[in-house]
């Protein structure tokens, strides 16, 4: 037995909002593990100080 059209359509209205949820958080991951990936090593060598660094985050962002 197959949903009717307004069972799906109804599903997709309750779906979609948290299909895009979930899409924006995977993408703000993202650049926050590219952050990390820049920042971090150039922190703890001594590289870049945390003045620097907020200038780097803007640069990514």
């Amino acid at each position: 037995m197959e949903p009717t059209s307004e069972i799906i359509a109804n599903f997709n209205d309750q779906i979609d909002p948290l299909d895009d949820h979930i899409k924006k958080n995977v993408a703000e991951s993202r650049t926050l593990i590219q952050t990390r990936d820049l920042l971090l090593p150039k922190l703890m060598s001594g590289e870049l100080c945390l003045q620097e660094s907020k200038a780097a985050v803007k640069a990514v962002a």
